[in-house]
């Protein structure tokens, strides 16, 4: 994601919210309660959305369409801003003596306004914001809000203490986690552990690609998301997850789908291509341009109980159209156990740790996971010389 160029932003209107359907008091300093909002305001303790922060141009945008019968204020700022900043959910804004978290953005208006029901464009979508408070704290009319960027985080070492303790791994292969960067194709069933386990294990960077919104459907497995999630992004909803669990973690997310053009440009600034999706032929696609890129790729697969970790980590080891050719599959919608995608994924996350530190496994297999008997094999496979897609690469 480019980075933007900084501008300064201040709260130029802070307002309390005590009834329904009321006006809102202005005041000139708030107390807010960690976790929560502000003290004394109607939405203190609602666990998405205590606090709503709105910029000044879009306040007045509102106020002059309200005239013109086209919309109606519904939504209420506790915080109004002047300037803009580029917020995503997730991300962490310092202001008074308090830091806020911005839980979630403004969706699509309400179906009764008019400016929706003439499919004219609202400027709320980019302009407005939930948030909580991360700690007690005061704010002010006038006080500065600076977005904490991942840079200004300090790697915590602490987190790591149990993990530096294994066998293999101790500080210097933890720098090395620190400064990777791993690409996440699919943020859904295999994604949700993978993304989990990656950034439990303190990898530098991770991206998120992924163009699907979250369905009620998905709710059995993709653990990442909630029923309030429905509708939205998945990318955004990930992204936003692994920002507040680790506010060091650098996130790139990308809500569309990965093609030959976009995987092109993406694929070659990342270290490892990680493919948690669930049509063979994206498989495929994804499998040819991490080749052609000179990446390495580990690719998780399930259906119902049973699910296939392959790793293409080494020159010698073959691609994933060795062992699928003709890249066909059965056209039918896969089954999904939570618990199978879970160890799948972490599967794959593990395969992922090990080659990042250096102690990836050697020779050319394939794990073959059944969550009947509960047991992993290793099946062995061949690289194929005559394979279209990695014997052309030098």
């Amino acid at each position: 994601m480019e980075m933007l160029k900084k501008t300064t932003v201040h709260i130029s209107r802070l307002q309390i919210f005590e009834e329904k359907k009321a006006p809102g008091r202005q005041v000139e300093s708030v107390q807010v309660v960690k976790n929560g909002g502000m003290k004394g305001d109607l939405h203190c303790v609602d666990d998405k959305k205590p606090i709503s922060i709105m910029t000044e141009d879009v306040l007045r945008f509102l106020e002059e369409e309200e005239i013109k019968g086209l919309c109606f204020q519904r939504f209420k700022a506790n915080l109004v801003i002047k300037g803009w900043l580029q917020l995503e959910p997730g991300d962490q804004v310092k202001v008074g003596s308090t830091t806020l978290l911005i839980t979630e953005k403004k969706g699509p208006c309400f179906e009764e306004c008019s400016r929706y029901q003439k499919d004219l464009d609202c400027k709320l979508r980019e302009s407005c914001w939930f948030a909580q408070a991360l700690e007690e704290g005061e704010i002010n009319v006038g006080d500065l809000l600076e977005k904490q960027e991942a840079s200004s985080f300090t790697y915590d070492w602490d987190r790591y203490t149990r993990q530096m303790m294994v066998l293999g791994m101790g500080r210097e292969n933890q720098e090395r986690l620190k400064n990777a960067s791993v690409l996440v194709v699919g943020a859904g069933g295999l994604g949700c552990p993978v993304l989990t386990a990656l950034a439990e294990a303190g990898i530098g960077r991770i991206g998120v690609m992924d163009g699907d919104v979250i369905e009620r459907t998905n709710l059995n497995r993709q653990y990442l998301y909630t029923p309030a999630d429905i509708g939205k992004k998945k990318a955004v909803c990930a992204g936003a997850w692994l920002r507040r669990f680790r506010p060091d973690i650098k996130v790139q997310i990308w809500e569309e789908r990965m093609t030959e053009e976009n995987g092109r440009e993406i694929v070659p600034s990342f270290d490892l291509v990680m493919c948690a999706v669930d049509q063979v032929q994206t498989r495929m696609m994804i499998n040819r341009i991490a080749m052609e890129c000179k990446k390495p790729l580990i690719d998780g697969a399930i259906d119902g109980a049973y699910g296939t970790v392959t790793a293409v980590t080494d020159e010698n080891a073959p691609c994933l159209a060795c062992m699928n050719p003709e890249g066909k599959e059965q056209e039918h919608v896969s089954s999904s156990l939570g618990t199978t995608t879970m160890i799948v994924g972490a599967l794959e996350a593990q395969f992922a740790i090990s080659y990042l530190t250096g102690q990836e496994r050697k020779g050319s297999s394939m794990l073959s996971y059944d969550g009947i008997y509960g047991s992993v094999e290793e099946i062995p496979v061949v690289k194929n010389p005559e394979c279209p897609v990695c014997s052309r690469v030098k």
